[in-house]
């Protein structure tokens, strides 16, 4: 097996870190929020504050909350649309594994054409390459353990 592997991540860690949000250098100027169809990012006030600090940079946003706790490819698609119907130039994961996991896939096919599962390399997935790379994304994990905000898959 041969592969190159670069993956500029940027992490912010500590207590009050979400607040260097609002300071930040932004991909884009339109978000697209992805949450799983839960209640914790409403209830706890996440998604409120998520988007009150994009608004201290001019950031408009657009929240798709259908992500189930193991994301099925309709969604990514639903949400691919949504950022596409709305402009959305970069995509915002907040929440655990599975939101920021389907905000990467989300951000794949908000800029390329067809299906998902045409990129999945492995299992019944067709293997194609990327033509058009993905929306920038921004990992904002509320959870602890699965890695997704510092790693190249979904």
């Amino acid at each position: 097996m041969n592969f190159d592997y670069y993956i500029p991540t940027k992490i912010l860690f500590g207590a009050g870190k979400l607040n260097q949000l609002a300071e930040e250098k932004l991909p884009g100027q339109k978000a697209l929020i992805v949450i799983s169809s839960g209640t914790s990012m409403r209830k706890h006030g996440y998604l409120d504050r998520v988007v009150e600090l994009l608004k201290k940079q001019q950031v408009e946003s657009v929240v798709f909350d259908k992500i189930l706790p193991n994301p099925i490819k309709e969604h990514v698609m639903q949400g691919a649309a949504l950022a596409k119907e709305n402009g959305c130039d970069f995509v915002v994961g907040l929440g655990g594994g599975s939101s920021i996991d389907a905000a990467k896939s989300i951000a794949v096919m908000a800029v390329n054409p067809g299906d998902y599962w045409d990129y999945i390399g492995s299992g019944s997935g067709k293997g194609q390459t990327v033509p058009n790379g993905a929306l920038p994304i921004v990992a904002i994990t509320t959870t602890a353990g699965t890695g997704t905000e510092a790693d190249p898959w979904t």
